[in-house]
């Protein structure tokens, strides 16, 4: 279909509508269920437009939580010790947390599509899958021998370049998800809006106005969350929330993503050993690079979850489990489990807002 905004007078928004996603036009039909967008007035484009397109993009990417049922020889401890090797590749090369995200997506999705993968073929789906993520992502994405390289002698260039090919097919060319990152991206720069003057358009929205300090912790949540294949049961952007919820508050959590506690309840729950987990061992610490500008280094993905960390949730979810079919009061068992931090108390409080430069404090 060719269209010519110029000849035809087609507006960008209508032009998106059109074109976007590859003629799955369906996906535009409005839902009743789509969340109330918190996004303020933006100066370049309709901001309710732009939170549903966000919100039909990641139905429109949807993975399958029963996916390892199409892939007899595949466990979920398979996946989750793929993506920690992946996670320890991209601290080494420095890559950016979106191109983990990215490739954990093409991943999940393309075992949603494929059937009869076996465990032999896993290294080689996931490094291709990182290999086409850096490409999309990074700058200066490493050389194909470099991904080959980090294989141990596993894959060859030409594998993965083989593979690349069948992966793409499989995905349709459909390479722009919502990612974890992104709604986390977008819900703490929300946080720190000014609201004031919410009828004006917002300058400079685009640009972060977060604490990286508060970032990484909650990126941690979501690294460790990402690692256990039931997160598949729930859509980024509630996984998103839903670490917010556990490591600031339900106010915030549900201010900024525009969902109601109903929408999160289930998610928070299954969620909360893995937030607890986290609160035993202490907050990360950020962590600088050479070449790396101080204010950015928050992106850059860290390995700081492990599969030990993963089993201790896991034993943690276990007893939970065990003391709901006893009680289906959590609060007796666990007391304060799926409590997020009172924002009354400053002693252990995650704060989201970017700190004050000495001498502006006043103004």
């Amino acid at each position: 279909m060719n269209i010519s905004p110029l000849k035809n007078n087609i507006t960008p928004a209508e032009l998106v509508r059109q074109e976007s996603f590859r003629g799955n036009r369906r996906l535009f039909t409005p839902s009743p269920n789509c969340c109330m967008s918190p996004l303020p007035s933006l100066e370049w484009a309709d901001s309710k437009e732009v939170w549903q397109l966000m919100l039909r993009k990641e139905a429109q990417y949807s993975r399958d939580p029963n996916m390892l049922h199409r892939h007899p020889g595949l466990q979920p401890r398979m996946r989750a010790i793929l993506l920690d090797w992946l996670i320890e590749v991209c601290e080494v090369y420095r890559l950016h947390r979106e191109t983990f995200y990215l490739a954990t997506d093409f991943i999940d999705r393309y075992l949603s599509i494929t059937e009869g993968v076996e465990k032999q073929q896993l290294q080689l789906m996931g490094i291709t899958a990182l290999f086409i993520a850096a490409k999309l992502e990074e700058i200066y994405p490493p050389k194909i021998g470099e991904f080959a390289y980090v294989t141990d002698g596993a894959c060859t260039d030409d594998c993965i370049l083989e593979q690349e090919l069948v992966m793409l097919k499989a995905l349709k060319w459909d390479l722009s998800p919502m990612t974890p990152n992104s709604w986390l991206n977008i819900y703490l720069q929300l946080i720190n809006v000014d609201r004031e003057a919410s009828d004006e358009p917002v300058p400079n929205f685009v640009f972060p106005k977060y604490s990286s300090h508060a970032f990484v912790q909650i990126a941690r949540l979501l690294d460790l969350c990402t690692l256990d294949i039931e997160c598949l049961h729930y859509p980024y952007s509630i996984l998103t929330s839903s670490a917010l919820y556990h490591m600031s508050s339900d106010r915030v959590a549900l201010a900024v993503s525009g969902y109601t506690w109903t929408d999160i309840a289930a998610c928070v729950q299954w969620m909360a050993p893995y937030a607890t987990t986290l609160r035993d061992t202490g907050v990360v610490e950020l962590k600088f690079y050479k070449q790396i500008p101080a204010e950015t280094t928050h992106n850059i993905q860290s390995h700081v979850v492990d599969l030990c960390l993963l089993e201790k949730a896991q034993m943690l979810q276990a007893k939970m489990s065990e003391a709901v079919r006893s009680s289906p009061d959590l609060s007796r068992e666990f007391p304060g489990l799926i409590t997020p931090p009172q924002s009354t108390k400053g002693k252990g409080k995650l704060s989201l807002h970017p700190p004050v430069a000495p001498g502006l404090s006043g103004l």
